[in-house]
């Protein structure tokens, strides 16, 4: 075989391979899979929290500000150990934690962090229906010296998981006082209620 045509011939196949991972590599809804088929996601900035208020919705469903989507969880699963402490109803799931240090001494309001696991392909409203607490989890307001009012939080977060896989949210609860937090997750226009508590173990 001439050199000439050597090369035509490594042309056209890396061509072929070319279009082969293209075909292999596609975007389905702004999802893109690996050449083994694992969906990998892109992560979501922090501004993407709170970019598209979803208003009231139909039926029972609270109006929100903040969401948080598949992009912007940390993890596809709690960490081992922690299924005593979990509660939930519907497709969500949360584990609570100790009540968060604050090095000056003094907040107006606390945080313990709660987990939120969703189950693949679902989606549901968090709310909160105990006086004194909101709800942190909008990503931009996440506060390092642990100090905040309760007003960093919201009444109510949507959370929405990924399509394959259950996916895990970082957050928690802002409290004046109340360790023992009443919540309802909304889902299919139900409202299921949950009891949290930070841990004290």
């Amino acid at each position: 075989m001439s050199g000439m045509s050597r090369r035509r011939w490594a042309y056209v196949h890396l061509a072929v391979v070319g279009a082969l991972v293209t075909m292999g590599c596609g975007a389905v809804d702004g999802v893109r899979s690996d050449p083994s088929g694992v969906e990998a996601y892109q992560t979501l900035p922090a501004s993407a929290d709170r970019a598209a208020p979803s208003g009231r919705s139909a039926g029972s469903t609270p109006a929100v500000e903040v969401t948080r989507r598949c992009g912007s969880d940390y993890a596809e699963d709690f960490d081992a150990g922690l299924g005593a402490r979990t509660v939930g109803a519907g497709p969500v799931e949360l584990v609570a934690f100790r009540v968060s240090p604050v090095p000056s001494g003094h907040s107006p309001a606390r945080m313990f962090k709660v987990m939120i696991r969703i189950a693949p392909g679902s989606q549901a409203t968090l709310r909160t229906v105990t006086a004194g607490t909101s709800l942190a989890y909008d990503r931009a307001r996440f506060a390092k010296d642990n100090i905040y009012s309760l007003s960093d939080g919201e009444p109510a977060v949507r959370f929405v998981g990924c399509r394959d896989r259950s996916a895990v949210f970082n957050g928690g609860i802002l409290t004046t006082g109340p360790r023992t937090v009443r919540l309802e997750i909304i889902h299919d226009d139900r409202h299921l209620p949950v009891t949290v508590r930070a841990y004290d173990g």
